[in-house]
């Protein structure tokens, strides 16, 4: 389970560690053009950790699909992590279309059982 706040959960979701090579692509600032493989390292049933060189900011919108599949998805950046940390490179995203299976990973419903 997560680590809770005050016995509230602080992720809807488990994450799963994976080394899944993707195609992002999107606008930059100055809304030039991009696209790079870059690596989910993990995924949750609503984002991801990405693994990239690109410089991606809080907010933008980018396109993420798997070199080996045909569907895609939209994603948001929700952090990236600073420079000269552990976390530089890293991205956070989060599904902004219902698209939890473009990998082929289906993560169960956790809200409980339904009467």
């Amino acid at each position: 389970m997560g680590k809770t706040t005050s016995s509230l959960p602080l992720r809807r979701s488990t994450r799963v560690n994976i080394g899944c090579v993707v195609r992002i692509s999107g606008k930059l600032s100055g809304h030039v053009p991009f696209a790079e493989n870059a690596q989910i390292v993990t995924l949750s049933k609503f984002g991801a950790k990405l693994k990239t060189h690109l410089p991606l900011q809080v907010g933008m919108q980018i396109k993420v699909q798997p070199l080996l599949g045909e569907k895609s998805g939209v994603f948001k950046v929700v952090w990236v992590g600073r420079e000269g940390t552990l976390r530089a490179g890293e991205v956070g995203v989060e599904y902004t279309d219902d698209i939890a299976g473009i990998l082929g990973i289906n993560f169960p419903d956790v809200t409980g059982p339904t009467k």
